[in-house]
């Protein structure tokens, strides 16, 4: 069974029926398709070419990789499109998306990401099959049971060095939610016990860093 989050395009979940997959449209809080075989979860994050370019000049991919490595032991980073195209059309440093999808696929908060790299929505969908078809069969039994599922936002905070759950909690309570976390100045986040001045320098410049040269 795979579940599509309600935001995803309806000609993918068209594909996929006609490839004989069952699929549930429904809103997911992390990923974009899950698939699901008893108490055993695989998550999915599709990424059109320039969105993932985009992601990874704001940063916005390895909050979202955070999350899906501290909710789900496996998911898949898909990245659909003419990769190429984009980088030369763009004049995107190839160096930083390399540099990118190496740290996605070794930094993660406890589970494992795998990035793939697909040139068309069909062979995208071929692949999300392929996943269902092997979690059915039993072939990724070497997966964990499911945990109670974590805070994403605790762990995207935790992944800051020398920011653990106390801290991450308290910038929460001070901010609310991430993005508030991420927009603050150094001054408002020095204002929360426990971060110094060093620290809210750090997290300030984390926040904002623009890997592209």
């Amino acid at each position: 069974m795979i579940y599509a989050d309600s935001r995803e395009p309806k000609r993918i979940v068209d594909k996929l029926r006609k490839l004989g997959v069952d699929v549930v449209v429904k809103g997911l809080e992390t990923g974009d398709y899950v698939v699901r075989h008893g108490n055993y979860e695989v998550a999915v994050e599709r990424k059109e070419v320039n969105d993932f370019l985009n992601s990874i000049a704001d940063g916005r991919i390895f909050r979202q990789c955070h999350a899906l490595s501290a909710k789900y032991p496996l998911s898949f980073l898909a990245i659909v499109g003419d990769l190429d195209d984009a980088l030369e059309e763009r004049m995107f440093n190839r160096g930083a998306v390399i540099s990118a999808i190496v740290s996605i696929a070794v930094k993660n908060v406890q589970g494992q990401i795998v990035p793939l790299i697909f040139t068309s929505e069909g062979d995208f969908c071929l692949a999300l099959k392929a996943i269902d078809t092997r979690l059915t069969k039993g072939e990724l039994k070497i997966l964990p049971r499911l945990k109670k599922a974590e805070r994403p936002e605790i762990a995207m905070l935790t992944a800051i060095p020398g920011i653990g759950e106390k801290k991450a909690e308290k910038l929460l309570e001070s901010f609310g939610t991430v993005q508030r976390v991420a927009n603050a100045s150094v001054a408002e986040l020095m204002r929360v016990d426990g971060i110094g001045e060093k620290q809210a320098k750090q997290i300030y410049r984390l926040f904002r860093k623009n890997v592209r040269n």
